[in-house]
Parts: C-alpha cells; sequence; structure tokens
C-alpha cells in the first residue's frame, strides 16, 4: 500500500502560502523522507497524517542535492543525534552521486553532532535504471534520469517511479524538463507528483511548466496529478 502526505508545494523561493517541495510516503509499512527541502522536518511533525517523531523516519530518498530539495537532511542527522533518540534501526540515506561526498563535507562542519545517536547510516548512491528494494518482498523503488542541470554536483539527477508490491505505482519528476524518461515513468502511474515551476511565458530548459505538464498528461495518462515546485507567478 501507498500512502503520500505532501508536506510543501512551493519552489526555492518560499510565499506565505507554499513552502519548498517535499514528500512523506509510506510504501508497504516503510516510511521515507522525500527530498526534504528547508523547513519539511516542521511541517511533518505537525501534520496530524505523519509521524509521531522523527525517529519513525525509516528511509531518506533525494532526486538532487539543490538546497531546495535536500536542506532539511543535515537538520533530521542533527535531531537523531539527541537523547531523546529511541529508535535503533538502521537509517536509509539514498540518492544520487555525490550524495557521500555531500555528506562527507556536511560531517567536515559538523563532525559528531550529524551522527545519530543509535542509528547506524545505509548510504546508497543511485544512477538512472537502478532499482532500490526495501523489503524482499515489499515494494520497489526505480530511479530513471530527470532532465535538470544540477551545476556544480558531478552526478545526475533523478525521478522516482514507485511501486508497491499490491501494484499501485506512483512517480515522482524531481526537477525536470520534458523527457522520455519521465514520459515513460508517469504511464500507468495513479499518482504523478511533477514539478511545475514557472507560466508559460516564462519557461526554462530543465523545468516543467502548464503546456509542458498537460502534454505528459496527455501522452502519459496518469491517474492523477500533483504540481510541485510552483513559484509564486505559476501558482
Amino acid at each position: 500500500m501507498i500512502a503520500l502526505l505532501i508536506l510543501g508545494t512551493g519552489g526555492a523561493v518560499p510565499t506565505r502560502d507554499r513552502s519548498p517541495s517535499a514528500s512523506w510516503l509510506t510504501i508497504d509499512g516503510r516510511s521515507l523522507l522525500v527530498d526534504p527541502g528547508p523547513g519539511a522536518l516542521v511541517r511533518l511533525v505537525r501534520s496530524p497524517h505523519g509521524p509521531d517523531t522523527l525517529d519513525d523516519v525509516d528511509a531518506v530518498l533525494l532526486t538532487h542535492l539543490h538546497l531546495d530539495h535536500c536542506a532539511d537532511l543535515a537538520p533530521l542527522l542533527f535531531a537523531l543525534h539527541s537523547v531523546l533518540a529511541r529508535n535503533p534501526r538502521p537509517l536509509l540515506l539514498a540518492g544520487p552521486p555525490p550524495l557521500a561526498a555531500y555528506l562527507g563535507r556536511l560531517n567536515d562542519l559538523y563532525g559528531t553532532w550529524l551522527e545519530p545517536r543509535l542509528r547506524t547510516l545505509q548510504v546508497r548512491e543511485h544512477v538512472p535504471g537502478d532499482i532500490l528494494a526495501l523489503d524482499p518482498e515489499g515494494g520497489r523503488i526505480r530511479a530513471f534520469a530527470a532532465d535538470h542541470d544540477v551545476g556544480r554536483f558531478d552526478g545526475p539527477c533523478l525521478g522516482f517511479r514507485v511501486e508497491s508490491a499490491a501494484g499501485e505505482v506512483l512517480t515522482f519528476s524531481g526537477d525536470t524538463g520534458p523527457c522520455r524518461e519521465l514520459t515513460a515513468a508517469a504511464r500507468g502511474s495513479q499518482v504523478l507528483v511533477v514539478e511545475c515551476s514557472t507560466p508559460d511565458h516564462l519557461a526554462s530548459p530543465g523545468h516543467m511548466c502548464p503546456s509542458r505538464v498537460a502534454d505528459l498528461c496527455r501522452e502519459a495518462r496518469p491517474g492523477r496529478v500533483v504540481l510541485t515546485h510552483l513559484y509564486p507567478l505559476v501558482a
């Protein structure tokens, strides 16, 4: 079974009405924090549909390492360093290269402050086509290539197609422009979480806009569409 809680639908510029994009995903009993941008942790624990504490996060899934998608990763690790932490299960951190190098830079800055008190970190770097199996008989997540320039980071930008053991399908576009990989991943999805950054007249490479989303939906025919990464002029 898949359950989705949207924690933010904005872009890198927060507004009164929208916070940067982030999601809480439960698939076959495993709980994942997807692209935890600024403020995601506070919104997660405030929600009546979220976990009781941050201890309940089983994994963090990152499409790329731009700050509006990963800024709350360090605060999560800092919170799990607290003496209040009670969960001893490993914490999975999954994303594109150079996730390990990024964590190494954070460790250079903060040292043991970002070491969970009771939990070991399992860091997995993924490239397009990789499959992340959450449990031997549970759901799985397939990474696909997104069309987005990550700039300083030497690695791909990813999207994710999430499939439960029962055959439910949810697709996260990440940040991307139109591409065949996104269309293929979105095809057959009950839910498509797709970025729609700007109005058509401000459309830019590596991002979606309303007409591009419409073209995608006409071709892929997802069951339901959730727009995220909305900047003020398109919201």
